[in-house]
């Protein structure tokens, strides 16, 4: 008889290992994925009592103690490192912004000084039709009459 209740022993406290492994690797069988890996959620993976669990597999029970008491450090180490990685790429992307924000005043006031030159040529070209235009009607009006010839010839030409 003794060897039957170390026979059965030995075989619920491999099944308990197994559930054990599928909640922890998230393949659980019988309860839902994602479930939180407590005594209970174990003995129901493994099918067993859970009365059976406290009563004579206390190294299953430590081991869920262990779990969960070092999963909150390994989140907490986990979120320490997504934070600083985080916080490394907004540095980043401030240095990024600050020289973009840099080029986009420097093509601000590029932008300015091109457009007073433009104005400027744009009033120089208007000065200069004026002028064009100006010296049109006076030619126009000179050039009834054109007087053409050196000192010794005084002779008017007229087109």
């Amino acid at each position: 008889m003794r060897g039957h209740k170390e026979a059965s022993v030995r075989q619920t406290r491999e099944a308990l290992e197994m559930a054990l492994a599928r909640l922890r690797n998230g393949n659980p069988k019988r309860v839902k994925r994602g479930t939180a890996i407590t005594a209970a959620s174990v003995a129901e993976e493994a099918d067993v009592d859970r009365s059976t669990l406290y009563r004579y597999h206390e190294p299953i029970l430590t081991e869920i103690r262990k779990l969960n008491d070092a999963t909150p450090k390994k989140k907490l180490e986990t979120k320490r490192g997504e934070l600083a990685e985080a916080t490394a790429k907004i540095r980043e992307y401030r240095g990024m912004v600050e020289e973009l924000q840099a080029e986009l005043v420097s093509w601000a006031r590029q932008n300015y000084a091109l457009s007073h030159r433009a104005q400027e040529l744009e009033d120089l070209l208007r000065q200069r039709d004026q002028l064009i235009e100006g010296l049109q009607v006076r030619l126009k009006d000179a050039g009834k009459v054109t007087i053409l010839g050196s000192a010794q010839n005084s002779e008017k030409i007229v087109r």
